[in-house]
């Protein structure tokens, strides 16, 4: 009897044993990964040095440097003892300085600050307790000569080893028998130095012919100088020091202990550009030292107290901070390429800011210009600029890297609270590379720089023209099913309410196109899985609420026959849904402390998330195929053929899982090819936010960045973003009634000056049915609030901007404050006045609050 109940009992367990695994390896199970290696930059071969060999210069050269390549438009110098770098324009017999040349006469700079001055590279790293250190290469390399050059094909490569080289302490045998002593040190010295040394060496305990080094005395400044002075006047040598390391059974003295790196920097003259890089994969690290950045020519084109002209960056849609504009205790401007990224657990925000969707900066300078491209490595890079008279006289402007993934871990000890800054083990291993471009006359302006990057984009088949139409379109977000909490006796539940059903929806757009608004371009919030915070996209359904998938192809229909189309919305990186086709452990991505990336959306009051909005978890760019093939798989029935993406091009993010780190780098090449996959499958393809990389896969661009972030160093908003897309996307900012800002005229003004089409979000039902919810920051959505002041807006738009539709944007230019002009290629010009005073412009008047076309073919 007892042996049957201990057999029940066993298999009992073994049940239970199995059912909770099963569970737990149900509950785990996740999507499948795609194999992160194939989309990451497979590393070229290093290329091919050779000993450095200056080129022979008939035309006078440069002081101190040698020529180390050519082409037709640019010549590539190299000092040979300061290893700065200069780039003479053979067109304009214009130099470029990865260096101020005068840098050694500025007043305001400190001794270091001279050495950041004549640096070409910083690092900066963490040790093992996380304390943050800063190395340029002029201090830790430059100074000590610990730097090789070589010749490449048109260019040259420097090679930097960054950090103290010498072997210091470890110089010393930690151990060696009292005849090897003997025989290569005492025996050399005279006796009063011999006693010195031999004071210092101990034998061991259990084998006194063996004798140890005294490292408690030796470390000290004043003993280790006379300890190595005496071992190299004996004539100790490396060898010996092998051999007695080895005899001794410890490794080979290093440096391994103090911050090391070698650091490969390479320049490259590629027809009339400049390409700078460092192949990350060549990079070596001292043990217990992880990089952390790496600043690439803070100083390249650096200009003086005496320039003038400005900085372009590329905050929302492109600011301009003026070269010496004075405003020495502003902060300097830092901003990450494509936003910051989303996957990391601070819970707050430093501060609300427009993203920087393009990976691009320059500077003016008199009649001259040069101009920078981020090519590879821009998805984990951040540009950075300031002016003179802080630290230095030099106004400067350039990018650096975050190489690895970085986040803050909280200790709790007793009542204090203990942050750490944790760096993730692996380091990303891809190429860095900037592009370099020069531009004179009239071409050196913000402008002539959009006008490069777009024919660069073109040349790349990266942007396509437009085809020509009647008229702009008009954009229109409509608000669906949205989820909204509930309750019934007092118990709490999840609901899914209609604020517009696809048959109102297309009542609105009867009523728009019975004012001439034909070419409609309507994107549907929320129209399956539950509201506009969908669940995982493999079900695609359509929400019972707003209507059948039969009125949803009605809806398109309708759209389409009038001249428009219907762009039903999508999300796939944020997840709000934890259901049961997304599991969180395994399809979200990790925050580098290992924990599971779940946030909340801000609260605008506090800037600290907040779980009453919502809690989503950022999906991991591993399984982001997966879903993206799953949803098509699905969304084909509805042949409709445009879709809507609302985060793949506007959220990038990491993923620091141990097993599959995936750095913001490789984050694009999967997102970018998604899109790819989208556009081919719906060749009608809006996309909001829009950054650089998804604009090969837009036709139509909405929340496009209309302003800046308004930063206390920058001085004026331009329309970069703008001109280098007009022509070739259509696009519209945000939407005008969830703005801050709702004056119609000002804002008619703006996409005036801008080429934006008008963009709205609108419900049938009152506004005041999201009160209370989510959505709230909907304040204004009503439509009949909203729809005679949107048919005015957009028809006196139509009238001005059709025409230019399909033109480029060849210039902007500002004639005064509140007064600008933007010129088109088929020679119109539109000027606009937002000040309350009349003003005369080329002859042109130009009435308060208004504007005129003008030009050639106005």
């Amino acid at each position: 009897m007892k042996k049957r109940k201990w057999l029940y009992t066993v298999l009992a367990c073994t049940v239970i044993t199995c059912i909770a695994a099963g569970f737990l390896i149900y509950v785990n199970r996740g999507a499948p990964a795609v194999d992160v290696a194939a989309y990451r930059t497979a590393a070229a071969e290093p290329a091919q040095g050779s000993e450095l060999s200056p080129l022979n210069d008939t035309t006078g050269g440069m002081p101190g440097m040698h020529l180390v390549a050519e082409t037709d438009a640019l010549a590539l110098y190299y000092h040979p003892e300061t290893t700065e770098v200069a780039v003479r324009d053979k067109r304009s017999d214009t130099v470029w300085y990865s260096n101020p040349s005068d840098r050694m006469e500025d007043g305001i700079a400190s001794p270091y600050e001279k050495e950041v001055l004549s640096s070409q590279l910083t690092l900066t790293f963490r040790d093992q307790i996380g304390t943050l250190e800063t190395y340029p290469n002029y201090t830790w390399s430059v100074m000590n000569k610990n730097f090789t050059a070589e010749s490449l094909d048109n260019g040259i490569r420097v090679t930097y080893t960054l950090g103290d080289v010498s072997l210091g302490i470890d110089a010393l045998p930690k151990y060696i028998s009292q005849e090897r002593l003997q025989e290569k040190v005492i025996s050399k010295l005279d006796e009063s130095l011999a006693k010195y040394v031999q004071a210092r060496y101990y034998p061991l305990k259990d084998d006194p012919g063996m004798l140890e080094r005294l490292d408690d005395q030796i470390k000290k400044e004043l003993v280790l100088k006379k300890m190595l002075g005496a071992f190299e006047q004996a004539g100790y040598t490396a060898e010996d020091l092998a051999f007695d390391n080895e005899a001794g059974g410890g490794a080979a003295a290093s440096a391994s202990s103090k911050p090391q790196f070698k650091v490969p920097l390479e320049y490259r003259l590629e027809e009339d550009s400049l390409v700078v890089s460092v192949p990350l994969d060549q990079v070596t690290e001292s043990e217990n030292h992880r990089l952390r950045s790496v600043e690439l020519l803070r100083y390249f084109g650096a200009a003086g107290t005496k320039d003038q002209g400005y900085m372009l960056v590329p905050d929302g849609s492109g600011s301009l901070i003026k070269l010496n504009n004075g405003k020495v205790k502003e902060e300097q401007y830092v901003q990450r390429i494509y936003g910051t990224d989303p996957n990391n657990n601070s819970g707050s925000r430093g501060q609300v800011a427009e993203q920087a969707r393009m990976p691009v900066f320059g500077m003016k300078s008199g009649d001259r210009a040069w101009f920078a491209v981020i090519e590879e490595g821009d998805a984990i890079a951040s540009v950075s600029a300031d002016i003179g008279g802080k630290q230095n006289s030099y106004n400067h402007v350039f990018s650096s890297f975050a190489v690895r993934g970085e986040d803050m871990l909280e200790l709790y000890t007793g009542s204090t609270i203990q942050e750490i800054q944790l760096l993730n083990d692996k380091l990303y291993t891809g190429n860095l590379s900037v592009r370099y471009s020069f531009l004179e006359g009239e071409d050196a302006s913000y402008s002539g720089m959009a006008r490069l990057y777009q024919e660069t984009l073109v040349e790349d088949n990266k942007l396509a023209p437009l085809e020509e139409a009647k008229s702009i379109p008009f954009y229109l977000d409509m608000l669906g099913s949205v989820d909204k909490r509930k309750s019934f006796l007092g118990v709490p539940y999840d609901a899914v309410d209609s604020m517009t059903t696809f048959e109102q929806a297309g009542e609105i757009a009867a009523l728009l196109n019975g004012e001439g608004i034909t070419n409609l371009r309507m994107r549907y919030l929320g129209w399956f899985g539950k509201g506009v915070h969908h669940k995982t996209p493999v079900k695609v359904k359509t929400d019972r609420v707003v209507g059948n998938a039969s009125e949803l192809k009605a809806l398109s229909k309708q759209l389409k026959d009038s001249g428009g189309g219907l762009y039903p919305d999508v999300a796939f990186q944020h997840v709000y849904h934890d259901d049961g086709a997304f599991t969180p452990s395994s399809d979200a991505s990790r925050f580098v402390t290992r924990e599971t990336a779940e946030l909340h959306p801000y609260d605008r009051n506090t800037n600290r998330m907040d779980s009453y909005y919502g809690t989503y978890n950022l999906m991991s760019p591993a399984k982001l195929p997966y879903y993206v093939d799953k949803f098509a798989g699905q969304y084909e029935r509805y042949d409709i053929g445009a879709v809507s993406l609302r985060d793949l091009g506007d959220v990038l993010s990491s993923d620091y899982r141990v097993q599959r780190v995936i750095f913001r780098e490789t984050a694009k090449s999967i997102v970018t090819d998604q899109l790819k996959k989208l556009h081919e499958a719906y060749p009608d393809t809006m996309v909001s936010g829009a950054n650089a990389y998804s604009w090969a896969y837009a036709d139509h661009v909405i929340d496009a960045p209309a302003s800046s972030s308004g930063f206390g160093l920058t001085d004026e908003v331009v329309p970069f973003y703008q001109m280098v897309i007009h022509g070739y996307l259509d696009y519209a900012g945000a939407a005008v009634n969830n703005l801050n800002e709702q004056n119609l005229r000002k804002q008619l003004l703006q996409s005036l000056e801008f080429g934006s089409a008008p963009h709205f979000l609108w419900s049938y039902e009152q506004s005041s049915k999201l009160k209370y919810t989510r959505f709230d920051d909907m304040y204004s959505t009503h439509y009949k609030d909203w729809f005679d002041e949107a048919v005015s807006l957009y028809q006196e738009l139509n009238e001005v901007l059709a025409p230019f539709r399909t033109q480029r944007m060849l210039e902007h230019k500002r004639h005064a404050d509140g007064v600008v002009e933007v010129r088109y290629e088929n020679g119109a010009s539109i000027l606009i006045n937002y000040t309350d005073q009349a003003v005369e412009v080329n002859g042109i008047l130009v009435e308060p609050q208004n504007y005129a076309v003008g030009g050639d073919r106005a």
